[in-house]
């Protein structure tokens, strides 16, 4: 049996339904893009489905030349979330680490989750202070996301935060705070 070509497996995703194994397909695609960067580049380039779609696969590829094509899909609101988790994938810390900054106040509370969770990964210079007003978030999932990333930064400035966060009036906020606290402590 010959194993499917990158192109069948674009439509695939493209297609899938329930009860397709849809983390098996991207697991495909990705190994595509490992063994053949620019050949799978010409590929999703060339796919005519969704935008969202093509967004999240063109971020599989982490090619600096899609940086620019990443950050312009921001401006629309249904697909920021999506550039935005293409963007992680780039090689560019530093630009990758303004973009998401710049999102920590977005009105969409998975995108400020998202941005959290760049910002604490880069650990440039600054990603506390910028994370700590996230703390005070209406939305308790950008309070839990926070705990955790606070923990991973690794920064024992960040305790107080997380202390607070351990009497936070939801219970998921409260237990993501603690693993934030375990992160923190093994330095």
């Amino acid at each position: 049996m010959m194993s499917p070509t990158l192109d069948e497996l674009l439509r695939a995703l493209a297609t899938a339904g329930p009860g397709v194994d849809v983390p098996s397909l991207v697991d495909d695609i990705e190994a595509f893009v490992e063994g053949d960067p620019e050949r799978s580049r010409t590929a999703i380039w060339s796919f005519a489905g969704d935008e969202g779609l093509r967004l999240r696969l063109v971020g599989f590829l982490a090619d600096p030349r899609d940086f620019d094509v990443l950050v312009s899909a921001l401006v629309d609101p249904r697909l920021r979330y999506t550039a935005l988790e293409g963007l992680a994938n780039q090689p560019d810390v530093e630009r990758v680490d303004a973009v998401a900054r710049s999102l920590l106040d977005d009105p969409d509370p998975m995108v400020r989750s998202k941005a959290a969770g760049m910002v604490s990964f880069g650990a440039r210079p600054g990603a506390l202070e910028v994370l700590l007003p996230l703390a005070g978030d209406p939305v308790p999932h950008v309070r839990m996301v926070l705990g955790w990333h606070l923990g991973g930064l690794r920064d024992r400035a960040a305790e107080p935060v997380l202390r607070g966060l351990l009497t936070d009036p939801d219970e998921q906020v409260r237990k993501f705070a603690a693993r934030g606290l375990a992160r923190l402590n093994r330095q």
